[in-house]
């Protein structure tokens, strides 16, 4: 081998060096940041977005407890307030449950929702009347759910010193009193929360959680499952609603809403029943597996768009868990039977005069418990 040869190979050898101490410079670098980027995304997912997926992604419901009354109490002691149309306080008694037997779905046996839709168009949550008032059961041990509608025109009383606002209302007006742009509740969780202790103060049900939704975020939400399918018995004329064929069809979000909204010439307890129709259907799409799997990026896009105390980490898992293990024929739903209604006229304070409304008495709250509580 020449000089040259010898200096030539040992020039190639030592640029190979150089190249492999080279790669294994730019492989320690690379290493080194995706090593920093995971240290990082850990300790934010631990420090940040895990604590922040647990808290309420609204503001907290915090009722006040209503006190037994103590029949050894002496004369002295003064009864609570109660409304004027009853002769006692009402109080729901839940099942106890059995301690052997878990639920299937989170820690809690049972939950009581208050789900409330408002007439309210704006993306935010300023204002809005409750235009829908469901009070729902969820049995988490045997997968079962209740839903009771509450007509909005109830009239109701409120409990004293938590209102500014001079009663008695129709219980739509409860939620607007507590809205941010209203400010008349002196209690927490805003409009539900104002709701919630309506609905308990009169009729003895204790709420667990609420949710709340706008128009627009119900239209955003139906069009982002592709609709919701309907099979309305007979036709609808909804005028300037829309009008809508007999038989089996799918709305998107415009259409549903509408729908829904229909009373003119059929009356609430029709329009409530259509409600129903498009709750159905939406529980129908959920289930199945194509949007099933889709659940946590609908939380993820819709969790500013609706108001609940429960947080996205609550509804992930155990939203995921219930329709995962939940039959569409174990959704009860039950509506107010009109006999235990008394349409006529009420004045009410702060609508300046008289407005149809619905009186109520000890035999509609008993027709609410049983029907939470039906099997």
């Amino acid at each position: 081998m020449t000089s040259m040869d010898h200096e030539s190979l040992v020039t190639t050898m030592n640029e190979d060096e150089t190249q492999d101490i080279n790669k294994k410079k730019s492989l320690r670098i690379i290493l080194g940041i995706l090593g920093g980027l995971i240290i990082t995304c850990t300790l934010l997912y631990f420090l940040w977005l895990r604590p922040a997926m647990r808290e309420p992604i609204s503001e907290p419901l915090a009722l006040p407890t209503i006190a037994m009354p103590n029949p050894s109490a002496g004369d002295d002691e003064v009864s609570p307030k109660i409304p004027s149309n009853l002769t006692e306080i009402q109080y729901f008694t839940r099942p106890t449950p059995d301690p052997t037997t878990k639920p299937v779905c989170g820690k809690d046996a049972e939950w009581i929702l208050l789900m409330v839709g408002i007439d309210y168009r704006g993306g935010d949550y300023l204002y809005g009347l409750a235009d829908v008032i469901r009070v729902i059961r969820i049995d988490f041990v045997n997968m079962k759910v209740n839903m009771v509608n509450l007509p909005r025109d109830l009239l109701v009383e409120a409990p004293a010193g938590r209102f500014t606002e001079p009663d008695p209302y129709k219980i739509n007006q409860a939620y607007l009193f507590g809205t941010p742009g209203w400010q008349g509740f002196l209690g927490s969780g805003q409009g539900a929360g104002a709701l919630a202790e309506v609905i308990q103060y009169n009729f003895g049900v204790p709420i667990d959680h609420y949710g709340v939704i706008n128009f627009e975020t119900f239209i955003n939400f139906i069009n982002a499952i592709d609709g919701v399918e309907v099979n309305l018995p007979g036709p609808v004329a909804g005028g300037s609603l829309g009008d809508f064929p007999a038989g089996k069809q799918t709305l998107d979000g415009e259409r549903a809403l509408a729908l829904s909204r229909i009373r003119t010439g059929y009356g609430d307890a029709f329009r409530v029943r259509n409600q129903t129709l498009i709750m159905r259907g939406v529980l129908n799409k959920l289930i199945q597996p194509k949007y099933l799997v889709q659940v946590p990026n609908l939380l993820n896009q819709f969790s500013g768009t609706f108001l609940t105390d429960l947080s996205i980490e609550q509804l992930g898992s155990i939203g995921s868990c219930f329709l995962r293990n939940f039959e569409t024929q174990d959704l009860q739903t039950f509506e107010a039977p009109s006999e235990l209604l008394t349409s006529g006229r009420a004045f009410i304070p702060t609508l300046n005069g008289n407005s149809f409304v619905y009186r109520w008495d000890e035999q509609f709250i008993n027709w609410i418990y049983t029907s939470l509580l039906e099997k």
